[in-house]
């Protein structure tokens, strides 16, 4: 359906207007000029004429004078309504260009205001709230420019909000990741400071058996806690790993170390592997898994770790027959806050995927409930 702005409204109705002024006026004169020509045709010829008798040379002459003088009259008559045309003609034209005069004002009064509106709300479009447009024009527009300019500004208000809050709820999503990582390496140092008492109450001869172990995955742990925290200190950059070649055999078995003394960790790792990663980013990943699988499992009940090349790929399996995933909540494990866990912050799955991705890496699960879960890391052996 065919729409009309306001622009083609306002030509259309001053072609209307000014065609119709021009057909009023034209029929006026043609009407009163008419009247002129039959006035001097039919009244004064005729009332002349009758009372000559057209008997003798005197009538003749006088008759001939009578025809001459109204010839001459026509003529002046006609002549005067050549230049009654003429004025006319004139004067709709002076009408016309001044109409079209302010027609083109009137429409630049409203054309540039809302010019100017439009390159303000594409600024407001593009995200700069604090766009301000003067309120001049005709009462219409200023009226309009002050909407615009209150709507503008409770926009930047809000928009000033809203930034307060995004930053508030990063730092807060921050300090919640960093929180659940530096639980990840508590663990072992917590299992290994448990063993040395234990032993010390129970066989203290034999106490420094376990000691140089332990020392060692203290170690190693507060290694993994400085790394974290170097990583977390700049979270910005954590799209930006630090790749480089390292045997994620030989890290799998440091990382499971302080684990088995305490849960049945079984593994099947191919030998003299090198993958291009982020050593740290690796170290989370696998950590994630692997709690995750000790979260969803008896403490009597196996977990199997494996690694195997296949064909460029590097592929990292854990499984464990722990409670498992529902078919409902698969989807969404990787969501950040999502945990059907009674403890945890359900940040665990989210961090594993985002530092995938960071590495290109692909990370897969199959999970049934009740039968376990198993999460599967595909890396491309670029190193090798």
């Amino acid at each position: 359906m065919l729409k009309f702005g306001l622009r083609s409204r306002m030509i259309l109705l001053f072609i209307l207007v000014s065609l119709g002024s021009l057909m009023i006026l034209n029929n006026v004169f043609q009407a009163q000029q008419q009247n002129i020509h039959n006035a001097m045709e039919n009244l004064e010829l005729s009332s002349q004429l009758r009372d000559i008798q057209l008997l003798t040379h005197e009538d003749s002459l006088r008759a001939e004078t009578i025809m001459r003088d109204f010839n001459g009259a026509k003529a002046a008559v006609n002549i005067s309504l050549t230049q009654s045309r003429m004025i006319s003609g004139v004067v709709l034209l002076l009408v016309i260009v001044a109409s079209s005069a302010v027609f083109v004002i009137v429409l630049s009064r409203i054309n540039k205001p809302l010019t100017e509106m439009k390159r303000a709300t594409e600024q407001i479009r593009q995200g700069n709230f604090s766009v301000h447009l003067p309120e001049t024009g005709i009462p219409e527009m200023r009226e309009l420019k002050n909407s615009f300019n209150v709507m503008s500004r409770e926009l930047e208000s809000v928009q000033t909000r809203l930034l307060a809050a995004e930053k508030e709820m990063i730092w807060k999503d921050l300090s919640r990741i960093l929180a659940h990582e530096i639980k990840n390496p508590l663990t072992p140092i917590q299992l290994a400071i448990q063993r040395l008492e234990e032993r010390l109450g129970s066989d203290p001869e034999h106490a420094k058996d376990i000691l140089p172990e332990s020392i060692a995955i203290i170690t190693q742990e507060i290694e993994n806690l400085r790394l974290l925290a170097q990583d977390f200190s700049s979270f910005a950059k954590i799209t930006q790993p630090s790749i480089e070649k390292f045997d994620p055999t030989t890290s799998i078995r440091e990382i499971i170390k302080s684990y088995t003394a305490d849960y049945a960790i079984h593994t099947d790792l191919a030998e003299s592997t090198l993958i291009s990663f982020d050593r740290t980013h690796f170290y989370q990943i696998v950590t994630n898994i692997l709690q995750n699988a000790i979260d969803a499992s008896e403490a009597d009940r196996p977990i199997w770790i494996k690694l195997f090349k296949e064909r460029s790929f590097v592929v990292i399996s854990i499984r464990d027959e722990g409670s498992g995933i529902e078919p409902q909540d698969l989807h969404r494990i990787f969501e950040p806050y999502f945990s059907r866990k009674s403890k945890g912050t359900g940040l665990g799955l989210a961090l594993v995927k985002k530092l995938c991705d960071s590495n290109s890496a692909i990370i897969r699960v199959k999970s049934k409930p009740m039968e376990g879960s198993e999460f599967t890391v595909i890396i491309e052996n670029q190193a090798v």
